[in-house]
């Protein structure tokens, strides 16, 4: 996440927030701990993920096998 986020000039929160938003329809509620924080959320809606960056997030991130909890980024 961190090389991506480098590529983007974001934090790995931002990619991974960009990463849940960028489906039509899709909404995320990301928790904040301050203004700057929240501010860092709302920005990552204008992260554009190329293909490569999706490719790299699939492979280090791959989907559960079975049902389970979401973990918070």
């Amino acid at each position: 996440m961190q090389r991506i986020a480098d590529k983007h000039s974001a934090t790995p929160a931002q990619i991974a927030l960009a990463w849940a938003l960028r489906h039509p329809g899709v909404i995320a509620i990301p928790k904040a701990v301050s203004l700057d924080h929240l501010k860092q959320n709302a920005n990552a809606d204008s992260i554009r993920l190329d293909e490569d960056d999706l490719a790299q997030i699939d492979a280090a991130y791959a989907p559960p096998v079975r049902k389970q909890g979401l973990m918070m980024v």
